[in-house]
């Protein structure tokens, strides 16, 4: 060792013993470590949320690991990588991250959230609808975090339990028009036509331009059995969002017949067909509206497509047997008839018309025990007019 280094290391020693470094003094540098790595992982996490917001996942996931291994008691960072690898639909390696993240915080609302989010991809419901809670626990304010708890309880199938989460906290969000949206399709999952309509409405008066809840309006009108109602409010989409939705037609059309506003049903029901020529539904009704009005090159139609479409359906062989009786066939009718009520013994409808049809022919026994089965499938015919005579004879 030469005299300089052994000058410089006996005044290194000399030095380090009159200056003991004290276990306060390490523990002061160790804080002072931490504070440092701390903010340098608050750097990390900010430079990481602004490159996810811009899309660039693998720089934002690269940022955020790279705080974490500077300082990894910061639950928001792990919340922020489990955010990250969801994007990259990672989902078991999200799930452990924000895991970590409730684990350093339970009150991490957003981690909760998330979990939420990626169970419920995985159809756990249950288990979805727990994360949700616990993110409104931890963050009160947001009705959003709410709003999925309850709609994770209801595609779990525990409908009551959603409607008392939301009604034991509605008083907070009274106003939101959205929370009132949601308590009108509980009561329609509940069977509960009247109030659904009533909280939709609601929620139509606190969100006017929500296209969405105007819609869902029109339809839970209809349940209801609100016609003239449900006329107004579909006009009323119509008018203001310019709709022009074959399915809220269909609603329309339906309304129109069961106020008796006849002709703008027919015409309703003959744009619908035009539009769908192969939805069967639409030519199904359209004859029985035409059947009930006795428009029988209408019903002449409607079969002809349906017996195209579905040549062995229940009303294309019914219809089939009207027109027939129409032409002045009424034998073939009677023939066609007993085919029908032979492959459906329990639909009314034909048993009824085989009852007229065979009284017209002298057929009285016949016609009774068509009658009396004709009432067995349906109580409300026990009125013998509409067996025999407006039902049997011209229209449904």
């Amino acid at each position: 060792m030469t005299i300089a280094r052994f000058v410089c290391a006996s005044l290194a020693v000399a030095i380090a013993g009159c200056n003991p470094i004290t276990k306060s003094g390490i523990e002061a540098r160790e804080q002072a470590y931490s504070r440092m790595d701390r903010t340098n992982a608050g750097i990390a996490y900010k430079q990481a949320s602004d490159a996810l917001q811009t899309g660039q996942l693998d720089k934002a996931r690269t940022l955020v690991t790279q705080g974490l291994e500077r300082y990894a008691q910061d639950a928001d960072s792990w919340a922020l990588l489990g955010r990250i690898l969801m994007e990259q639909t990672r989902l078991d390696q999200a799930v452990l991250a924000l895991n970590k993240a409730v684990e350093l915080d339970p009150d991490n609302a957003t981690s909760h959230y998330f979990l939420g989010v990626i169970f419920e991809r995985w159809s756990k419901d249950t288990q979805a609808a727990a994360h949700y809670q616990g993110a409104f626990t931890a963050a009160p304010e947001k009705p959003q975090y709410l709003m999925a708890a309850a709609e994770a309880l209801i595609a779990s199938g525990d409908v009551l339990a959603a409607q008392t989460l939301v009604n034991s906290n509605l008083a907070r969000f009274e106003h939101h028009a959205a929370m009132q949206h949601l308590l009108a399709h509980i009561a329609m999952l509940q069977n509960d036509p009247e109030t659904a309509s009533l909280r939709c409405e609601e929620a139509r008066l606190l969100a006017p331009e929500d296209e969405s809840i105007a819609r869902d309006l029109c339809r839970m009108r209809f349940r209801n059995g609100q016609w003239a109602r449900c006329i107004d409010a579909i006009e009323d989409w119509q008018a203001r969002f310019g709709g022009d939705d074959p399915a809220m037609s269909h609603v329309l059309a339906r309304c129109l017949v069961l106020v008796s506003r006849h002709n703008q049903a027919r015409s309703s029901y003959r744009v619908l067909c035009d539009r769908d020529p192969e939805n069967d539904m639409l030519w199904r009704e359209r004859g029985l509206l035409a059947w009930s009005q006795q428009d029988w090159q209408t019903l002449e139609n409607c079969t002809g497509q349906l017996e195209t479409l579905q040549p062995l359906m229940y009303e294309s062989m019914l219809f089939r047997a009207v027109c027939v009786r129409e032409q002045g066939k009424p034998g073939r009718a009677k023939t066609l008839l007993e085919g029908l009520v032979e492959a459906h013994p329990d639909r009314s409808e034909a048993w009824a018309l085989l009852a007229s049809l065979r009284a017209t022919a002298g057929d009285v026994q016949g016609a009774a025990k068509a009658r009396q089965i004709a009432v067995k499938c349906d109580p409300a015919m026990a009125d013998q007019p509409r067996v025999t005579g407006v039902f049997g004879a011209k229209g449904p």
